[in-house]
């Protein structure tokens, strides 16, 4: 699987070609990680928002709006993302 997508080859193909072996090659995918030292929460979509608190085991009691979200991932941002200096 590595070479075909070292050559350049879409990942697309490289699943059709694939598929014929084992069909679960193709629903491999993986999680966008974000950075959030340069990442703008207000770019986000809500469900990107309400992920971040989940992954962080964070309720969000009361939020009606993004804004609500984004205030509260700012308030809880300290425990869980380290900020190198």
């Amino acid at each position: 699987m590595s070479k075909p997508l070292s050559w350049g080859m879409p990942s697309d193909k490289v699943c059709e070609k694939l598929k014929k072996k084992d069909k679960q090659i193709c629903e491999l995918t993986y999680e966008k990680q974000i950075d959030f030292s340069t990442v703008d929460l207000k770019k986000l979509k809500v469900k990107d928002l309400k992920k971040i608190l989940n992954d962080w085991d964070e309720n969000c009691d009361g939020c009606l709006e993004k804004a609500d979200f984004i205030k509260k991932i700012e308030e809880v941002k300290p425990k869980y993302v380290r900020t190198e200096l």
